[in-house]
């Protein structure tokens, strides 16, 4: 994170112990450096961008409480972020604001889920950290968090992180039933292969429903990428058309395999039925 210029000038090397005091959380070295940087180069480009950032910091520092969190929240996204990352670059930036973030999800560690706040629960602090494995402990910890967009969604993006299709297909599922505009920002998180679908998928699904084209994604899935089926079927389905067509597709598949044609014709009049659209991608191959 030192300035990549001519190490050994006089400016530079003050400009890269503002720097290295910023990277390592040091406020004082911050302070100090700052100080010695404006007293011998006070036209310096960034030596305006840097007191702020030191203002912000130390602020957040004084404001760490359990009843200011929504507050020390905003500062850190709206502003000292986006400092860090104009200073740093954005993976540098990352890396050097999750002590930060971890600070944050420290003050909600004893907070409950609320649904209307649920960026400031500890998971999402988590999630913002980096560290998946703590997001996932208090992800958990909230009842019923499956059946609830936001939890639903952190547990999504934990384990299309981790890579593991088994773990993913089916909260994939789950959250294009619940929460479709959800999974639709998860995928800067999702492993290649799980974006070249989402483009396939977009590519070939006509939607004259009334639903989010993303909630049919599941019933798609079983019918153009046989390689996910087996991951797909513990999926949780809710009440909803695309979640009653794929479990109406499951169904289909099963029949199919068993030879049982009566039973077959009778399930595909009734998917027809529910949902036109997928219905005739499933026939496509039939």
């Amino acid at each position: 994170m030192q300035l990549d210029l001519f190490a050994h000038s006089r400016d530079v090397t003050l400009e890269n112990a503002v720097i290295s005091a910023f990277a390592s959380h040091d406020l004082s070295a911050a302070a100090s450096a700052i100080a010695a940087l404006r007293h011998e180069y006070p036209d310096r480009q960034r030596l305006n961008l840097y007191e702020i950032l030191l203002g912000q910091l130390n602020d957040f520092a004084q404001s760490l409480r359990a009843e200011q969190l929504a507050k020390c929240r905003q500062r850190l996204t709206d502003l000292i972020q986006p400092i860090g990352f104009s200073l740093f670059g954005s993976e540098h930036a990352r890396r050097w604001a999750a002590p930060l973030w971890q600070q944050l999800a420290g003050l909600a560690a004893a907070k409950p889920f609320i649904a209307s706040n649920a960026e400031q629960h500890a998971a999402a602090l988590w999630l913002a950290a980096g560290d998946d494995s703590m997001a996932r402990v208090a992800t958990e910890a909230i009842p019923s968090w499956r059946k609830i967009p936001a939890p639903l969604a952190w547990m999504t993006e934990i384990e299309l992180r981790s890579g593991h299709p088994e773990a993913y297909w089916p909260l994939v599922a789950e959250l294009a039933w619940l929460a479709p505009q959800r999974l639709d920002q998860l995928l800067d998180h999702a492993p290649a292969t799980v974006n070249a679908i989402f483009h396939r998928f977009s590519a070939d699904f006509e939607n004259n429903s009334d639903e989010d084209d993303l909630a049919w994604l599941p019933a798609w899935l079983l019918i153009c990428t046989p390689e996910t089926r087996e991951f797909l079927r513990p999926a949780q389905a809710g009440d909803s058309p695309p979640a009653q067509a794929f479990m109406r597709l499951l169904e289909l598949l099963h029949l199919e395999k068993t030879g049982q044609h009566a039973g077959l014709m009778i399930l595909r009049g009734k998917l027809r039925a529910l949902a036109p659209d997928i219905f005739a991608i499933y026939m496509r191959s039939r």
